[in-house]
């Protein structure tokens, strides 16, 4: 492709070569009329202006058309170059690269081990950890086995006392019931000795004189009702002495279920439990990070792709972030052409082109992207015409294989 300078230099080449040759063809003409005139000695007349005139019109024309057909093939062909999407694989930590386990353009599936980055001696503190994981497990197990020995002694002097509890409440429960039976027994007979006198109840003792309480034909009560109303009375507060009894041991057993629900927490702290379940979950914890940490340096492939560009050798140090290597899809490839911003306009998306590879083969291409911008690499550079990346995708037959990055020309 010619710039515009070039073009201009090329076309005045022409009209110069063109001229200089219509001025060599006048020097001939007249030498040789000077010599046929000095030969005959007869004057003869010199070129006519008309011919002179003819030629130079000649070459104008020649180096005008020249000039278009120049500016014609260099408007309809570009340059593009041969790209492919490309994935960065990248060094997820520090270290030293182990090795690689794959070869320079070979072809990868997903999830598949493409490098080991070493250097930090996790493989070490992997096996110490897990030593201390199952020394902690161990431990933790015998003290569940103490608890439960322990717990088992316990429960059974707690469930021994509920049992007695449960006894003496019941019991309690049956001299209730007895003494309430009892006063209401006493109840009725006292109505009973109604013998034309005034029938008290037990509450009315207090309220009795000594003379009330004699013997005597005058006496208001008799020695019947005197005695059933001391019964009822005896019978009254011994229920009152059960209940207060039977209060109590529904508190003792209250208490006892609650320790017994509390026992199983009270011997896992007594012997240590909780200590050595926190001590298991640290160390758990720590293993899953330095599993994790190990597995990092595992770099494996995430898509589909061909392994190519090793920028790192086997020994060098990596950083975090560090890109050690490419992998290119070579089943999507596609061209980016720049265009001149004079011809951009020729170019849209969906517009049909023609790519012509290096091997001399023909395929046809279709536009799929145009930069809204021009290329950044030409951005500040006054000499050239900018130029507008185009993104040229296949259509039709395959495209042959050529190198990523490899010439091609298209043609509008």
């Amino acid at each position: 492709m010619f710039s515009r300078s070039a073009r201009g230099e090329l076309c005045g080449q022409v009209i110069r070569s063109g001229l200089k040759v219509s001025q060599e063809r006048v020097v001939v003409l007249m030498t040789t009329e000077v010599s046929r005139e000095a030969l005959n000695n007869s004057p003869e007349p010199a070129c006519p202006a008309f011919r002179l005139l003819l030629i130079s019109c000649l070459s104008l024309g020649l180096g005008i058309a020249t000039n278009r057909l120049l500016n014609a093939s260099s408007g309809n062909q570009f340059t593009g170059a041969v790209q492919v999407e490309t994935f960065l694989v990248r060094a997820p930590v520090d270290g030293i690269l182990q090795a690689w386990h794959v070869a320079e353009g070979e072809t990868v599936d997903p999830d598949v081990l493409l490098c080991r980055i070493g250097g930090h001696n996790l493989s070490r503190q992997l096996q110490l950890q897990r030593k201390e994981v199952a020394r902690l497990e161990a431990r933790h197990a015998t003290l569940l086995a103490e608890v439960d020995v322990n717990l088992h002694d316990h429960l059974r002097e707690i469930d021994g006392a509920i049992y007695q509890v449960e006894l003496q409440t019941a019991e309690l429960l049956q001299k209730k019931y007895y003494h309430e039976i009892e006063a209401m027994a006493w109840r009725d007979t006292l109505h009973t000795y109604d013998e034309g006198s005034t029938v008290l109840s037990p509450q009315d003792l207090p309220l009795l004189t000594p003379q009330d309480l004699e013997g005597g034909g005058g006496s208001k009560l008799s020695e019947r009702q005197i005695n059933a109303m001391l019964k009822e009375e005896a019978a009254n507060n011994s229920i009152e002495a059960t209940s207060a009894q039977l209060k109590l041991c529904t508190q003792r057993l209250e208490k006892l279920k609650q320790q017994k629900q509390e026992i199983a927490r009270r011997v896992q702290m007594a012997v240590g439990v909780s200590e050595v379940e926190l001590q298991l979950l640290q160390a758990r914890e720590e293993l899953q990070h330095l599993e994790n940490s190990l597995e990092q340096q595992n770099v494996r492939s995430n898509t589909v792709g061909t392994i190519a560009n090793f920028r790192r050798r086997p020994g060098e140090y990596v950083q975090a972030g560090e890109v050690l290597a490419d992998m290119f899809q070579l089943s999507e490839s596609f061209v980016i052409a720049d265009i001149p911003t004079t011809v951009s306009h020729r170019f849209s998306v969906d517009t049909t082109v023609k790519c012509r590879f290096p091997n001399g083969e023909t395929r046809s291409g279709v536009v799929t992207n145009v930069a809204v911008a021009t290329s950044p690499e030409r951005a500040g550079d006054k000499t050239t015409v900018p130029t507008v990346p185009l993104r040229i995708e296949p259509t039709g037959a395959l495209w042959p294989n050529i190198p990523v990055g490899g010439q091609v020309t298209i043609i509008r």
